[in-house]
């Protein structure tokens, strides 16, 4: 008995699945394997991700310009003509016009390319040679220039104006050439976002094995962060920003009886946005219409009646109605989501960074400087955040940006305790002692070694973070204190059916629903994330 050998359990325990993992994943990889368990914070993770892409793409799915058209644009031509011919009218005041020289011939080629893209190719010929000969004219050096600009100037209105010139259908894409940089900078984040099973593969392939390992992580964040900013750069200096007044809902297709001389737009072929709706097109004739849902707004035959009259050749029904000047909810919904989002995530982007570099400070040094921000995170907690948010917004005025900067600054001293509470318990264990054996330097073992393992707790707190901003600027928004006209958000259109309650319910359902689905989404990822985050409670579910 005593030489006999009690051979070891050939299978595994139940548990032991996590601490075969812990071998090999790390903290952040045993959270993602945790949060996939809980089945409804990932559909609210994909809820999230819906609402935040929808907010993104919305000059691309809600707007009343086409998305493409081939066609030619009269309106524009006609406008950069008139601006031109004002330009050759300036030129001849003096010699120290502000249209002359430099100034004037980085005008006149502007408008000269916007009359440019519905001319045939021989009336494209001539432009281009008359503008080479009025850039000399306008050269301030140039003696006789006030006549040769005029003799130029006569010569243009009778060669280039709209009944001299054959226009020729060319592609365009209205919505494109209105986007400035930031909305190309977040459409490519997000669309590498969506792709990036897609190209990680790519990397995995490129950087196999163990140097996948070192440089992976490093890799994804880069192409994440330099991608949109390289390509935001090169869109703000490649595309140049304009007003763009055209009536494209007044065009007609080329082959139309109707069209004539007088036509703005003309189309081969368009493709129109699934809400093409402009944010303040308003019609007056179908104000307060009720949403296209029968089963819960029946509509009379009146009603009906008048939406279908007022409905032209390129509009929708209005799915969930109007408001009391004839806008399109479903549009204003989808561009309101773009900013009540936008508030939630710079703003908790914002108390987070303070956070964390407070605490940060505190937790690892400790001492008079642990002292001293423990006191001050006290007495800014002792004020009543709303109410401290509400008053600085009287006085700074109501706008995206104060709202943001307002919620961002008076809310960091929740991340700054988790993070100082995080730092103290990380202060002693065995690899921060190394690191200071070795000679690192202090902002090395803070930022490098000792944050990444204290920032879970952080996560979880900015997921709720974000519900609480955008609960606030909804209130701030619904009191008046909010987004100005006529930037929609959600509390605003709230605000604006306060009126109409009785009248126009669905102006209060809908942008109440889309903060209750989206506040309770976040709290649900939060929760999860949490749950996830605690070694205690990873083998409850």
């Amino acid at each position: 008995m005593a030489d006999e050998v009690v051979s070891a359990p050939k299978t595994a325990p139940a548990d032991s699945g996590i601490l075969r993992a812990g071998r090999s994943e790390n903290q952040w990889a045993l959270i993602w394997r945790q949060f996939r368990k809980r089945r409804l914070a990932v559909a609210s993770g994909c809820v999230i991700l819906v609402l935040v892409t929808v907010s993104i793409f919305a000059p691309m799915i809600a707007n009343d310009r086409p998305i493409y058209y081939l066609g030619y644009n009269q309106f524009a031509y006609s406008s950069a003509f008139r601006t031109l011919n004002v330009v050759m009218i300036k030129s001849t005041a003096g010699k120290d016009s502000q249209w002359s020289g430099t100034e004037g011939q980085v005008i006149v080629g502007r408008q000269i390319e916007l009359m440019s893209q519905a001319l045939s190719a021989a009336a494209l010929e001539r432009l281009r040679a008359f503008e080479s000969r009025l850039a000399v004219a306008l050269d301030t050096d140039m003696p006789g220039r006030q006549s040769a600009v005029s003799e130029l100037r006569r010569e243009f209105r009778s060669e280039f104006s709209v009944g001299n010139v054959e226009f020729v259908s060319r592609s365009h894409w209205p919505v494109l050439a209105a986007l400035d940089w930031s909305d190309a900078l977040f459409m490519m984040f997000a669309i590498l976002l969506l792709t990036c099973p897609i190209w990680n593969y790519g990397l995995r392939k490129v950087l196999p094995g163990r140097k996948w390992q070192n440089t992976g992580a490093v890799g994804l964040l880069g192409v994440l962060v330099a991608v949109p900013v390289l390509g935001a750069v090169i869109w703000g200096l490649s595309v140049p920003s304009r007003i763009d007044r055209a009536q494209y809902k007044q065009g007609r297709l080329i082959d139309d009886d109707r069209l004539d001389s007088r036509t703005h737009v003309a189309y081969q072929a368009v493709l129109w946005p699934v809400v093409p709706y402009g944010l303040d097109e308003d019609n007056l004739s179908i104000q307060e219409l009720p949403p296209v849902w029968p089963p819960f707004w029946p509509m009379d035959s009146e009603t009906a009646a008048k939406e279908a009259e007022n409905l032209g050749d390129w509009d929708r029904p209005h799915w969930l109605g109007t408001d009391s000047i004839g806008r399109d909810t479903l549009c204003r919904m989808i561009w309101g989501g773009r900013v009540s989002l936008s508030v939630g995530i710079v703003a908790v982007s914002i108390y987070v960074t303070i956070g964390i570099v407070i605490g940060s400070i505190a937790g690892y040094f400790r001492g008079i400087i642990d002292l001293l921000v423990s006191r001050v995170i006290e007495i800014v907690i002792c004020f009543p955040s709303f109410f401290l948010i509400l008053t600085i917004v009287a006085f700074a005025g109501p706008s995206i940006f104060n709202i943001m900067l307002v919620i961002g600054v008076t809310g960091w001293t929740g991340v700054a305790r988790l993070v100082r509470a995080e730092f103290l318990r990380l202060g002693e264990q065995e690899f921060v002692l190394a690191g200071r054996a070795l000679g690192y330097s202090s902002f090395r073992i803070i930022f490098r070694h000792v944050l990444p393992n204290a920032l879970a707790p952080v996560l979880v707190s900015a997921t709720f973070g974000v519900a609480g901003a955008i609960l606030t600027e909804s209130g701030l928004s619904f009191l008046g204190f909010g987004i100005t006209v006529p930037k929609p958000s959600w509390g605003g259109i709230l605000a604006s059916g306060r009126d109409a309650i009785i009248r126009a319910p669905w102006l209060i359902y809908f942008p109440g629903l889309a903060i209750f689905v989206t506040i309770t989404a976040y709290n649900l990822v939060g929760e999860a994330l949490r749950d996830a985050a605690d070694p205690r409670l990873r083998g409850s579910r």
